[in-house]
């Protein structure tokens, strides 16, 4: 009988780390950024592509990039400037605002893969040629969540198929989510290739003076 009290006493303790753990990774789950690179109707370059905010926080666009490599294997990363912002309350695209964070629900409407492939050049007459030479797309986005002082990203990875027409189709079903440690560095690195900063580093205090101020 003297050992049930230390016996029940242990017990209580390992349930209470248990029900602790599982309490923080279900609150770690639910405060983690979760963005969607969504393509949209069908598998023509005339879809359109939407970077979608699922988590529940408001998150604030820092770059959207697209990589692309072509039938000779040349590459090429350069900045998605043509989107509308729309939150989960707008009801017209065209009254949406420009600026600001993207609202839990809302979303980015990046353009047709057309669009963001060829950028001003969808506008020149050898665009179905220049369309005809990409084989590959990787559109990548970076942005600043909550309160973290490091930006987390998102990217998904298309391919395009030349038969009898154009079709792209997702490498998966999924976009891939750059929210732990190691990709920080990556990340980063987009946000810095966008604004060229004087001083570059993965937080406020490499090679950064902003922590002083």
């Amino acid at each position: 009988m003297e050992y049930i009290a230390p016996i029940s006493s242990a017990v209580m303790a390992v349930v209470w780390v248990i029900y602790f753990q599982l309490f923080f990774v279900q609150y770690r789950r639910n405060n983690r950024p979760y963005l969607v690179i969504h393509h949209a109707q069908n598998d023509s370059p005339g879809a359109l592509c939407l970077l979608v905010n699922m988590g529940k926080e408001p998150v604030h666009v820092q770059c959207v990039q697209a990589y692309i490599r072509t039938k000779h294997h040349e590459q090429e990363v350069f900045t998605v400037t043509r989107y509308d912002r729309v939150n989960a309350d707008d009801t017209n695209i065209q009254q949406s605002l420009r600026q600001g964070p993207v609202q839990p629900g809302g979303y980015l409407v990046l353009g047709t893969f057309r669009d963001i492939i060829l950028g001003q050049r969808s506008e020149e007459e050898d665009a179905g040629q220049l369309l005809e030479n990409v084989t590959e797309l990787e559109l990548r986005a970076a942005v600043i969540h909550g309160p973290s002082q490091y930006p987390v990203g998102a990217r998904r990875r298309f391919y395009l198929h030349h038969d009898k027409r154009t079709r792209i189709s997702p490498q998966n079903i999924h976009t891939e989510q750059l929210v732990k440690r190691r990709y920080r560095r990556d990340v980063a690195g987009w946000i810095e290739q966008e604004l060229n900063p004087e001083r570059t580093g993965q937080s406020q205090t490499d090679s950064s003076e902003q922590s002083t101020n």
